[in-house]
């Protein structure tokens, strides 16, 4: 696996502004890989407007997914959650996470 930080204008379907990402497999159709987080990184809630299908796997931690004017997802180790293109979401870190994910284009 490659590790390396993206930072969010390198790549405007992932939220993931800060931490570290493992890409497993980036091609048109599908990206795969895990992100790993602490609060330290994400501070502030991040809102980002989904232009892809998302699903989530937590490995480790918890963090929060808000939909606005939806449900409020609280993630922990061995929870998912899957969001369909166009959603907007809202996340937070709180505590330190490590998740699998993958993003259908």
């Amino acid at each position: 696996m490659t590790t390396y930080f993206r930072s969010s204008d390198d790549d405007s379907t992932t939220p993931y502004q800060a931490g570290t990402m493992e890409i497993l497999r980036d091609d048109a159709v599908l990206k795969a890989g895990f992100w790993v987080a602490t609060p330290a990184d994400v501070p502030q809630p991040v809102e980002i407007p989904l232009p892809i299908d998302r699903t989530v796997l937590m490995l480790r931690g918890v963090m929060t997914y808000e939909v606005p004017d939806g449900p409020t997802y609280v993630i922990r180790a061995g929870d998912s959650v899957s969001f369909p293109k166009g959603t907007t979401i809202r996340l937070s870190v709180q505590e330190p996470v490590r998740q699998f994910f993958v993003d259908y284009r």
